[in-house]
């Protein structure tokens, strides 16, 4: 009884502690940018995340083989780098700081 009572207060606290962190990470972006440049920004750069994103998950898996091909690795890391660089130039072109850019 005990325990199931420690494990619920558990879960209570943590999801009030992440309600709380999203309000605040939602609060964020409305003072260090302007809204429509952030939204002008994940809408232009949709494509370029979720590309980023792929990229993450296939240097996982690459780091997850038994005999790592460094070569694909050293490619995959340059290409994820050239994202990164290519969305940050935009969000620089629309002056959106680093805050805003999540």
């Amino acid at each position: 009884m005990k325990k199931n009572l420690i494990i619920g207060t558990i879960l209570a606290l943590g999801t009030l502690s992440m309600s709380t962190l999203t309000a605040s990470a939602a609060d964020t972006h409305g003072k260090c940018a302007d809204g429509l440049a952030i939204q002008k920004f994940h809408r232009d750069t949709d494509p370029l995340a979720s590309a980023l994103k792929a990229k993450n998950l296939e240097l996982r898996s690459l780091y997850g083989y038994d005999s790592i091909d460094i070569h694909k690795v050293d490619a995959v890391e340059a290409e994820i780098k050239e994202l990164k660089y290519q969305i940050n130039a935009f969000a620089t072109k629309l002056n959106i700081p680093p805050c805003g850019r999540s």
